[in-house]
C-alpha cells in the first residue's frame, strides 16, 4: 500500500503539472494493482481521450463509493444521467474483484464454476470462431467447418503508420480527381488558342479517360489495405515499380516541348518535383506499414494476449476480433476487460453479446443481469431490463425444445 500510495502522489502531481501521458500511465499501474481505489479511478477519468473511456472511469468510481459526488457531476457533464440506487446490504459486501468467467476457472475460483459445466469451465482448447472444443489434430473446426490452421496478423491492432497511409491514400484519390480534370481543362485550353488540333490530342484524352477509369480500382485497394489484405500490399508494392520504369521511359523517350505551348519551362519542373516528393512520401508511409501486414502460421484456438494489462486495450482488442468473427477470442479479452475493469457496463453489455452469439444463453443472462447492477443510467438500466427478459425467453424456448 506504501507504495501505491506514492505513485497515486506522483500521478496526481504529474496531472496537475501537464504531463498528462505520464499521470495516465502511472494510474492504469494503480488501477491494476488496486481495483477498488476511488482516487485512481477519479483521476483516470481526467487523462483518458475518449468520452466513452471517461464514462467507464467515473462510472468504475461509482461502483466503488455511490455517493461520490464529483464522479457524478462528470457523468451528468457527459450527458449521463446518475441515479444511483441505495445498496442492499448483500450488494455493498460483494466485490467483483476478478471476471465473472475466466479462461481456467479452476485456477481463478470462479464463483460459477460449479453453476455452468460448459466450454468455458473446461480446459479444453476452443475453436476462435465459434467456442467449439477442438483438438490438435481438427484441420477444420467440427461446428464451424473453418481451417484451424492459418496465417493471421502478427499485431491485433492497426499501427499508427497504417491509418497515416490510408489517410493519404484517401487525400490523394481527391486531388487525384482535380488533377484529372484539371489536365482536360488544360487540353481543352490549349486547343481553343491553337496550341494543338483535337486529333493531335485525341491520345491524351484517351490516356486520361483510362486513368479515370482506374480510380474505382485504386480506392478498392486503399479499402483493402485498411483490412489488411497482403495481396493489396503486394499490388502497391508492384505499382511502385511500374510508375518507376515509365516515368523513367517517359523521361527519356518523351518529345521535346513545342514552342508555341505557353508554358513557362519552370512549371514542368516544378511539376514533377511535386510528383517525385508525392511518391516518396508514399513509398515512405508504405513500407513504415509493412509490419501491419506481417503474418505467421497460428492455430486458430481462443487465446488472449497476457502482455496487455490496460482494459481499454483489451476491450478494442475484443471488438477487433469480433469484427473478424472471432467471437470466442473477443469474449477472453473481454472477460479480461470485465476482471480489471469491475464497473464497465459497456464492456459487460459486449461479453452478454459474444456468450448470446456462441450460444451460452444463460450466462449471457447473467452478465446482463451484473450490468444492470452496476450502470446508474436509468435508460441503460430499462434497455438492459428488455434484453434480459429476451435472453429469459430465449432460456425457456431452448428448454421445451
Amino acid at each position: 500500500m506504501p507504495e501505491i500510495n506514492h505513485l497515486l502522489q506522483t500521478a496526481i502531481q504529474a496531472a496537475k503539472r501537464g504531463e498528462r501521458e505520464k499521470a495516465h500511465q502511472l494510474l492504469l499501474q494503480i488501477v491494476e494493482q488496486d481495483e477498488q481505489n476511488e482516487t485512481a479511478w477519479l483521476w483516470l477519468s481526467g487523462t483518458v481521450k475518449t468520452k466513452e473511456d471517461r464514462q467507464i472511469c467515473l462510472e468504475n468510481v461509482l461502483a466503488i463509493n455511490p455517493n461520490n459526488k464529483m464522479a457524478q457531476k462528470g457523468l451528468q457533464k457527459l450527458g449521463v444521467t446518475s441515479s444511483p440506487p441505495h445498496p442492499t446490504k448483500a450488494e455493498e459486501k460483494e466485490v467483483w474483484a476478478e471476471p465473472v468467467y475466466d479462461v481456467v476457472l479452476t485456477e481463478t475460483g470462479d464463483p460459477h464454476a460449479d453453476r455452468y459445466q460448459d466450454a468455458w469451465s473446461s480446459p479444453a482448447n476452443l475453436c476462435a470462431y465459434c467456442a467449439q472444443p477442438v483438438q490438435r489434430t481438427d484441420k477444420r473446426c467440427p461446428k464451424c467447418t473453418r481451417k484451424m490452421v492459418g496465417k493471421e496478423p502478427v499485431s491485433p491492432n492497426r499501427s499508427r503508420y497504417l491509418e497515416n497511409w490510408i489517410l493519404f491514400r484517401g487525400v490523394s484519390h481527391f486531388l487525384y480527381i482535380l488533377i484529372i480534370l484539371g489536365m482536360f481543362s488544360l487540353i481543352t485550353w490549349l486547343v481553343s488558342i491553337g496550341a494543338f488540333r483535337n486529333r493531335e490530342v485525341a491520345g491524351a484524352r484517351l490516356f486520361l479517360w483510362i486513368i479515370l477509369s482506374l480510380l474505382p480500382l485504386f480506392i478498392g485497394i486503399t479499402v483493402a489495405l485498411y483490412f489488411r489484405k497482403v495481396w493489396a500490399y503486394w499490388l502497391v508494392m508492384v505499382r511502385f515499380v511500374i510508375v518507376f520504369i515509365i516515368t523513367v521511359l517517359v523521361a527519356i523517350f518523351s518529345p521535346p516541348i513545342p514552342a508555341n505551348v505557353p508554358t513557362a519551362p519552370w512549371q514542368f519542373i516544378v511539376a514533377w518535383v511535386i510528383f517525385i516528393i508525392y511518391m516518396i512520401s508514399d513509398l515512405a508511409l508504405t513500407l513504415l506499414a509493412g509490419p501491419d501486414f506481417r503474418r505467421e502460421k497460428r492455430w486458430r484456438v481462443a487465446a488472449a494476449d497476457d502482455r496487455i494489462k490496460d482494459p481499454l486495450v483489451l476491450d478494442k482488442a475484443g471488438k477487433l476480433f469480433a469484427q473478424r468473427g472471432m467471437w470466442a477470442t473477443a469474449v477472453l479479452y473481454w472477460q479480461r476487460a470485465v476482471g480489471r475493469s469491475p464497473g464497465n457496463v459497456a464492456v459487460l453489455r459486449r461479453l452478454a453479446n459474444g456468450y448470446a452469439r456462441l450460444g451460452f444463453p444463460k450466462r449471457s443472462l447473467d452478465t446482463l443481469q451484473q450490468a444492470q447492477q452496476k450502470t446508474h443510467d436509468p435508460k441503460t438500466r430499462q434497455l438492459l431490463a428488455k434484453q434480459i427478459e429476451l435472453m429469459r425467453r430465449k432460456i425457456e424456448q431452448l428448454a421445451e425444445s
